[in-house]
């Protein structure tokens, strides 16, 4: 590994040094790639020497670190396709590149750091396990909830969002369209993740299997693919851990199927027959990622001297959705107005865009704080992700009710790389509050033993 990584470096120097000239004049901005190829050489050397096996679907730093990387090269690949159609959108991407490199080197710091904090004393306590037949019924009547949701929020719309796109984000309205069914529908998710736990804990029966797959076919009728990826990748994370390895071929492979699909399903959502002109692969890269482009030209923008940063205005939608609303009322705090104000809806007003615009949390941290306030908070997000790392290896058995918990609050930082803050926090709470609510009735208090 190390002398791998060494040739790579002596090639970039050996390039740099001999062609570097000529490389001005083909590409003016070939040093932040180069360097931001040199990071991630040091990030690899910090993976897999500090960080250390076992590099398992389970592992969070690895999954934290493959992510950013697939983002960057993606992403990069997104931006390629997207002057193709539009030569006027040009935006510094290779500083983009090397920005994320960076960010994941002081991540990785963090990770380092964050796997060495204090945890919960073992040996003694207590912990708490799933009572798999109270839990089964739980998730029966879960069920019958969720679909009669799903079904009064589709009639009050009036159409089937995922089959019809939302170029204006009209999704937005939706809370206020269906009112309280459209929550219940959304619980889709939830129903998804305790199927999961006892499909991955081996208690999960057909029926489970099945109203499981449903929750998350209702919770996507509304056309945002994280209500998707979040149940998805936290039972991947489960599995993983307390069932059996999952291969990186089976990876691969769901990765080479499901990414063209899903690219397809958008282009056929939205109806956008100028992109057909890119071909296959074009229209494949098109789709894929495109929050890396968009912190791209956040880069350029608050870098350009004539736009100040926001200086931590968004901070406050990290904090409101802890807590309801009915507390913020009390202390004269408007949630929904907080919220609202986000690195996405901030973004959307100054690119004069109708639909949300996300560039990750580095890209908030920047918008907020410049380079270093990304950089510190870097490290303070893999300070995080070191410790949901330590404790999710502490999951042995499926029965834990902390294996899911700890799964949700993994995939949901891990996708924090192209969402916003806000969302991070609401949507652990979203998953995570109604879970422990189920887990009062259906979870029995067992003690620690070792």
């Amino acid at each position: 590994m190390a002398s791998g990584v060494a040739a790579m470096w002596i090639g970039l120097a050996v390039v740099a040094a001999g062609w570097g000239t000529r490389l001005e004049e083909v590409w003016p901005a070939w040093r932040f790639a180069f360097w931001a190829a040199a990071v991630w050489g040091a990030n690899l050397l910090l993976l897999y020497y500090v960080v250390g096996p076992p590099f398992t679907v389970s592992r969070i730093p690895l999954l934290s670190v493959v992510f950013a990387f697939l983002m960057t090269v993606l992403g990069t690949g997104s931006y390629w396709a997207t002057i193709q159609l539009f030569p006027l959108y040009q935006v510094l991407i290779e500083r983009a590149a090397l920005f994320v490199a960076l960010c994941t080197l002081c991540s990785l710091i963090g990770i380092i750091v964050g796997r060495r904090l204090p945890g919960a004393p073992r040996g003694s306590g207590w912990t708490f396990q799933w009572d798999w037949e109270r839990l089964r019924v739980l998730t029966y009547a879960l069920a019958a909830v969720c679909a009669l949701g799903t079904y009064i929020s589709i009639r009050r719309i009036g159409y089937i969002p995922i089959l019809s796109g939302d170029p204006e984000s009209l999704r937005v309205e939706f809370p206020a369209i269906a009112g309280i069914w459209l929550r219940f529908s959304l619980l889709g998710i939830v129903l998804a993740l305790i199927a999961g736990a006892q499909v991955c804990a081996r208690r999960g029966n057909g029926i489970i299997w099945l109203v499981g797959a449903l929750g998350l076919v209702g919770a996507s009728l509304y056309g945002n693919r994280f209500f998707l990826a979040l149940p998805m990748g936290a039972i991947l994370l489960l599995w993983d851990q307390v069932r059996r390895r999952v291969t990186a071929r089976a990876i691969g492979l769901g990765l080479l199927i499901s990414v063209p699909i899903l690219t397809l399903l958008g282009f056929w959502r939205q109806q956008d027959a100028s992109v057909v002109l890119l071909g296959p692969v074009g229209l494949v890269l098109y789709g894929s990622l495109g929050e890396f482009r968009d912190l791209g030209w956040t880069l350029d923008y608050y870098s350009s001297g004539g736009h100040p940063l926001v200086h931590g205005s968004t901070l406050g939608g990290l904090v409101v959705p802890l807590l309801p609303s009915p507390f913020w009322s009390v202390v004269g705090v408007d949630k929904a107005a907080i919220f609202a104000h986000s690195n996405a809806a901030v973004l959307a007003q100054e690119m004069g865009q109708f639909a949300a615009q996300r560039v990750g949390i580095y890209g908030e941290l920047f918008m907020n704080f410049g380079w270093l306030g990304a950089l510190l908070g870097a490290v303070l997000y893999g300070a995080l992700v070191g410790y949901l790392d330590r404790r999710f290896l502490e999951v042995h058995e499926g029965d834990a009710v902390r294996g899911i918990l700890i799964a949700v609050v993994a995939a949901a930082t891990i996708y924090a790389q192209v969402g916003q803050w806000n969302m991070l926090t609401s949507t652990i709470t979203s998953s995570c509050y109604p879970i422990l609510l189920l887990a009062l009735v259906a979870a029995r208090r067992v003690a620690r033993t070792g």
